[in-house]
């Protein structure tokens, strides 16, 4: 599973400035918004949200990563980007048996600046946890004045850019260096998980102005996405069944913007009209017939544009 964090804009109202707080934007800081942090456990191989959060804009996506560690159990294996490494959060995974994988900056810690400039593609290093950290372990009294064991592995992007990840998973036999490189791109379903809920499901497009219906349709979208992703998961397994054994030049999987636009008239037909198997066939049927190629290493260059406002006059309907 990974985590990730994203910025949400919310409505103008008095509810959601006393919950969520005015913050200052623009060269000046004088333009006065309200913004949120959501964060999401997700289980990036079968597409589901595990857990959500949303808190103000004045929290942190480490902060809302501590709320997510009750869903996350032993044996479990956590993917975390640039924004979260953290020794107290490496050594509270070791203590609770998570494995982990996370994406570090180059000139952040000594350890790994020393790794990056050696030239080396993997080394064993050891991190013993900070006197200001221990207060924090008081129910892991064995992990206190233990250091722990990590693997730093160097991948070397398309673009030059080098990518280094601290895992783990120290067993070079079991886990190979391909095998760690492959590992940390699956965090990218989070990202297109992300990109779904905000540019598709338009989720900055608040049904109300209060700080109780940002609430609602942050949750309400966010389970939406996952109920999809559960829905068509027998018929995304069909696909790519019949893609493998077929002659085609590309590979085929489902078109998620298609299936989740599918999921209103679906759940009427489900949750109001209890026609359950009538629903769920014609579901099926349409996710089954609107799929699209996969282009492996297919890039574009990302156009940046303005960000696109949502008119609490011109809800979508």
């Amino acid at each position: 599973m990974a985590v990730d964090g994203t910025r949400l804009l919310l409505p103008n109202h008095k509810t959601v400035k006393e919950e969520f707080g005015e913050y200052g934007f623009g060269p000046n800081a004088d333009s006065m918004r309200s913004m949120a942090i959501a964060s999401m456990l997700y289980d990036v191989l079968n597409l589901v949200t595990l857990d959500a959060q949303i808190e103000p804009y004045s929290s942190s996506e480490r902060e809302l990563l501590y709320q997510h560690l009750t869903k996350i159990e032993k044996g479990d294996l956590l993917l975390l980007d640039r924004g979260y490494p953290s020794l107290a959060i490496m050594f509270l995974l070791s203590a609770m048996g998570v494995e982990y994988c996370v994406r570090m900056k180059e000139d952040w810690w000594l350890k790994v600046k020393e790794f990056s400039e050696s030239g080396k593609r993997e080394q064993m290093v050891r991190f013993d946890l900070p006197k200001k950290d221990q207060e924090l372990f008081e129910q892991y009294p064995h992990m206190a004045n233990k250091p722990i064991q990590c693997r730093l592995v160097c991948v070397t992007l398309e673009n030059g850019e080098k990518e280094i990840l601290c895992t783990s998973l120290t067993d070079h036999k079991k886990y190979t260096y391909d095998d760690i490189e492959e590992l940390y791109h699956y965090r990218w379903n989070e990202e297109e998980a992300y990109k779904l809920l905000k540019a598709r499901a338009e989720l900055e497009c608040f049904s109300g102005k209060t700080a109780l219906a940002v609430k609602q349709d942050f949750h309400a979208k966010i389970f939406a996405l996952s109920y999809c992703a559960i829905l068509a998961f027998p018929i995304e397994e069909k696909v790519r069944k019949e893609s493998q054994e077929s002659k085609n030049k590309h590979p085929q999987k489902i078109n998620r913007t298609s299936a989740l636009s599918m999921l209103r008239n679906v759940s009427v037909s489900v949750f109001l009209k209890q026609q359950i198997e009538k629903g769920l066939q014609a579901f099926d049927s349409i996710v089954y017939q609107t799929r699209e190629i996969v282009r492996p290493g297919r890039k574009h260059e990302r156009k940046k544009r303005p960000k696109k406002l949502h008119h609490m006059n011109y809800k979508a309907l």
